[in-house]
Formats: structure tokens, sequence, C-alpha cells
């Protein structure tokens, strides 16, 4: 898991006097994601396998597409932050 990377970077990018809510979002982002896998993965049993790895695979494939998106933006409000 990514926690130390991502709370780290929360820290580092959000303003001081809100670090301590982002990395309330950064805790509250992963209890989503986590909410929703097990979500989906409640349809392994009633959806065909190529089906099931095949709406996950197009997901991801989307949604890396979509940050790839917002890699210059991201740059350019990060600022001198490494």
């Amino acid at each position: 898991m990514s926690q130390p990377v991502g709370l780290s970077a929360m820290t580092k990018l959000a303003p001081a006097r809100i670090a301590g809510l982002m990395m309330g979002v950064w805790f509250l982002a992963t209890s989503v994601g986590n909410f929703i896998g097990g979500r989906i993965s409640s349809f392994y049993e009633s959806w065909a396998l190529h089906s099931l790895f095949g709406a996950v695979g197009l997901f991801a494939i989307g949604a890396g597409i979509l940050l790839f998106l917002f890699v210059k933006p991201i740059k350019q409000l990060m600022g001198e932050v490494n």
C-alpha cells in the first residue's frame, strides 16, 4: 500500500493550515476505494469472468488516461514542491 507516500504528498502539497484536513481526506478516499472494491467483488459470482475483468480493465484504462491528462496542471499547481 502507498499510505506513507500519499500522506507525505498530502503534507507537502497542502497549505499548512489544512494539512490535517487533507490527511483526513486521504484516509476517507482510501476507505471509499476499499468499499467500492468490495462492492465490485460481489459481482464475481453473477458476472461471467471475462465480462467482469474486462469491465475492471476498461475502467482502469479510462482512469489512467484521465490521470495522464491531469499531469501538467498538477505539476503547475505544485510549483517548487518536489
